[in-house]
């Protein structure tokens, strides 16, 4: 048989199609086939998994999840109960994965992001962990109380690391409030009420009393219970020259009596001098009492004590701009917006500042942004 030399391309390009479409047609098939199979493994072992937590057979649930989300990697169900699973076992960074990839599919599980905070604690993650707690009080805890309890616990014993020790106390009001205080709450905030930035396994033996001490009265604080200044008077009375004490009992008592509060400051400087919360403290008591010079000098003995503190910083440029001295208050405060991005208060008092000076967009720009943190606050601490 003789072809059109132009003919040749022509055949070969059919015969090549009909080879390719020999060749493809099972494997296309067989294609067809693999999306049915992989969804009845998927809902075989789906069901298996769930049948045997329920069952409490627990590591055959987690075998059976890992088969699951393997197959159907997008299955956020299976990704929460595996690492809900192994977060019980203890096995911590297969948790944490397990719980990164829930949140990588859902941004929105409150829920999701305050175990793999928690995971993250036990794996030493103590940035990730906070800041994915911050995220889980955003969206919301869910309504089992005893979640609640122990990632507010959690937060509160990072935010004491941190040395965020006012923060810390707040959350421990909240702790308290959703179930009272045993011996660990009781012993984390003795740490926190005393501003050591330790977790309690780092505690030394020998303060151990101290601490528990002290835990006593502040947990007797946020409960309002009467026997608090019972506490607070055992604790001074044996430990009247230990770091803090002082400052303690007059933060407990500046709710009440803003004088005998500030002989209880006055008291820790005694100790130490240096002592940069109580300065700044006192400089805001005076500030209130209207004597601005005695508050600025002490605000400025805060700035020397300790230059990193934000606090101080913002304390001092508060009150030089309440005087009138409003461009060094501004840098002081903006000394504070580089150490504390985050403050609301600092924002709010840069807004205030800048406006006194007549910077109109910096005012507006800081006044924005201390309202973006004002309701972020707000949504965390609901």
């Amino acid at each position: 048989m003789h072809f059109a030399p132009r003919a040749i391309p022509v055949l070969l390009r059919a015969a090549a199609a009909f080879s390719l479409a020999a060749l493809l047609g099972p494997v296309a098939a067989a294609g067809q086939k693999a999306p049915e199979a992989a969804s009845v493994a998927f809902d075989r072992a789906s069901r298996a998994a769930t049948k045997a937590r329920t069952e409490n057979r627990i590591e055959n649930a987690i075998g059976l999840y890992r088969q699951a989300v393997k197959v159907r990697p997008s299955w956020t169900e299976g990704w929460w109960f595996l690492g809900e699973l192994l977060y019980d076992q203890n096995q911590f960074p297969e948790a944490r994965d397990s719980l990164r990839r829930l949140i990588a599919l859902d941004q929105t599980t409150g829920p999701g992001f305050a175990l793999l905070g928690l995971c993250e604690f036990e794996t030493k993650e103590y940035a990730k962990a906070l800041n994915h707690i911050y995220q889980a009080r955003r969206l919301g805890l869910g309504d089992d109380p005893q979640v609640r309890r122990v990632v507010l616990f959690h937060e509160m014993l990072l935010l004491t690391r941190i040395q965020e020790y006012e923060s810390a106390m707040q959350v421990l009001m909240s702790v308290v409030k959703d179930g009272g205080a045993g011996p660990a709450l009781i012993e984390a905030a003795g740490i926190a009420g005393l501003r050591r930035p330790i977790f309690p396994e780092e505690l030394p033996p020998g303060d151990k009393d101290l601490i528990e001490s002290a835990g006593r009265a502040v947990c007797a604080m946020a409960q309002r219970d009467p026997a608090a200044q019972t506490y607070f008077a055992e604790l001074v009375a044996a430990y009247p020259r230990a770091p803090n004490v002082h400052y303690l009992y007059g933060w407990f008592l500046s709710a009440n009596d803003k004088d005998a509060g500030l002989r209880e400051y006055q008291k820790e400087l005694e100790l130490n001098p240096k002592h940069t919360e109580a300065l700044a403290t006192i400089a805001l008591e005076y500030e209130v009492r209207g004597d601005l010079d005695t508050a600025i000098s002490y605000a400025r003995r805060a700035v020397e004590a300790d230059a990193q503190f934000f606090g101080a910083h913002a304390v001092l440029g508060k009150l030089l701009a309440s005087a009138g001295q409003v461009e060094p208050g501004i840098k002081e405060l903006e000394i504070a917006r580089q150490q504390a991005p985050d403050s609301p208060q600092v924002h709010f008092s840069l807004a205030t500042a800048y406006s006194m000076a007549g910077k109109k967009a910096e005012a507006a720009r800081e006044r924005a942004e201390f309202a973006r943190l004002r309701k972020l606050a707000d949504e965390i601490s609901q």
